[in-house]
């Protein structure tokens, strides 16, 4: 994508050095517009989590780290948004890694189900 049809140009070098710092995965593109988000796996055999970068209307910037699924169901209790200008992204980006690392080592309310595999 060409820089002057990529909205994200500016951020995309933060993100990337982001997102191979996790061993993830950028992706581009969601329903055919530019995006930016990649996944974090939690613990197996299910659990996945997500940061997802939004470009915000005033010209600012906000990350949202969220549970996509966990294993003892406590997804739609894990949810975390920041929100800055172009120089605060390196700092919410880590801000939802760190996040996540939390949510990681949460004390289950019930025991992770045995691995199908």
């Amino acid at each position: 994508m060409a820089a002057s049809n990529n909205p994200y140009a500016q951020f995309d070098e933060a993100i990337e050095a982001c997102v191979r710092s996790q061993g993830s995965v950028l992706f581009r593109e969601w329903a055919n517009k530019p995006a930016r988000f990649f996944y974090l796996p939690g613990d197996p055999p299910f659990e996945c989590f997500q940061i997802n970068i939004t470009l915000i209307r005033d010209g600012g910037i906000a990350v949202l780290a969220r549970a996509i699924d966990t294993n003892d169901d406590t997804e739609d209790k894990m949810e975390w948004c920041g929100q800055g200008e172009s120089e605060d992204l390196p700092r919410m980006l880590t801000a939802a890694v760190d996040v996540i690392g939390l949510w990681k080592r949460r004390l289950r309310k019930q025991p992770d189900p045995p691995s199908p595999w």
